[in-house]
């Protein structure tokens, strides 16, 4: 490479950036206002997730077992009874495995309610087990008397006890649970162990676990869509905005190709420039989602992790590169004379 070549390389790029500040300011501040958007939902998106599965989240064993209708189907937690038979079939497939209650049912006291997902194990603690949002709402501590589903009986403990289905989790002993829930049958089997075919039941074991939670699918699946949409919107818009912006700048690429840049040079100057701005962009989005995710993370359901955040950014950073590379290609075949002539 020879010295002009190294000079002008070093140049233009950013010569472009200062001379037309306004138009890159403006692409870097709908970047941000993406970037801002996706950690914002990525945020939101863990959170309900947290406050939908938790509880699911924290069982032990490898799987869960619930009944199936009649289109072969796993039902819900909420709505799944498996019978006798099924039970028993289970507990020859896998002699560890044991029964899990979970409905929603009503915990009052001092003539307050609350409305809570009624969890039953075994070895769960004699009692109600409850989180502290719930001990608030009814002002009880541990020992005083509650009633859960008709059933009187005492606060054992007041414990992060997770959620399911948006609704704050009381833990009691499976026993305690079939009274309080008015049923019989279990609602699945936690396994300790992959089973095969159970007639009547299906087996839903590690993540799949999730899908049993009423509304969890649909209501994931809506918010991840939304995160994909965003970052295929950054995308297109970072293409768009390149691609006008080299058609514009054509005639003074063909006066650097005719001083004798390369190929390469135009195409490596061009990329840096999106990823300057992509940069720039990125982090100041990704700064002020988080600044404002943290800030409101007591009113709303925020999670913010390292990982929920860095992989859609990252994302969004590759595939901005890919759209501006597509509307970079007429760099890379810019004739001097054909551009100067326009």
């Amino acid at each position: 490479m020879g010295s002009t070549e190294m000079e002008v390389q070093m140049y233009i790029g950013w010569r472009e950036i200062r001379r037309s500040a306004g138009k890159f300011g403006l692409m870097v501040g709908v970047i941000a206002l993406l970037a801002f958007l996706v950690v914002m939902l990525s945020a939101l998106t863990a959170g309900l997730g947290w406050q939908s599965s938790s509880a699911v989240q924290r069982l032990p064993g490898v799987g869960l077992i619930v009944q199936r209708d009649a289109g072969g189907t796993p039902v819900n937690l909420v709505d799944s009874r498996l019978d006798e038979t099924v039970v028993a079939q289970v507990g020859e497939a896998d002699p560890q495995a044991r029964p899990l209650g979970i409905a929603m049912a009503g915990l009052s006291a001092r003539h307050l309610d609350a409305a809570v997902a009624l969890v039953g194990r075994e070895g769960a603690a004699p009692g109600v087990t409850i989180n502290a949002a719930t001990a608030s709402t009814l002002g009880v501590r541990v020992g005083d008397p509650v009633s859960v589903g008709g059933v009187s009986t005492t606060v054992t403990a007041i414990a992060d006890t997770a959620m399911f289905a948006h609704a704050q989790v009381a833990e009691v002993p499976i026993a305690v649970w079939r009274v309080a829930a008015h049923r019989t049958e279990p609602s699945a089997m936690i396994l300790t162990r992959e089973v095969g075919p159970i007639s009547g039941a299906s087996t839903a074991i590690g993540g799949s676990r999730l899908n049993l939670i009423p509304g969890y699918a649909s209501e994931h699946g809506s918010l991840l869509l939304i995160q994909g949409l965003l970052v295929v919107i950054a995308a297109v818009v970072v293409g768009a905005f390149f691609a006008v912006w080299t058609s514009q700048r054509l005639v003074g690429l063909a006066v650097v190709r005719a001083m004798g840049a390369g190929r390469g040079y135009l195409l490596a100057d061009g990329l840096g420039q999106v990823a300057a701005i992509l940069a720039v962009g990125l982090v100041l989005g990704t700064a002020a989602g988080g600044g404002l995710a943290g800030a409101v993370a007591g009113v709303v359901p925020i999670s913010l992790t390292a990982s929920g955040v860095a992989l859609p950014v990252a994302i969004m950073a590759v595939l901005g590169l890919v759209g501006a590379l597509l509307a970079l290609r007429p760099l890379t075949s810019v004739d001097p004379l054909t551009a100067l002539n326009r």
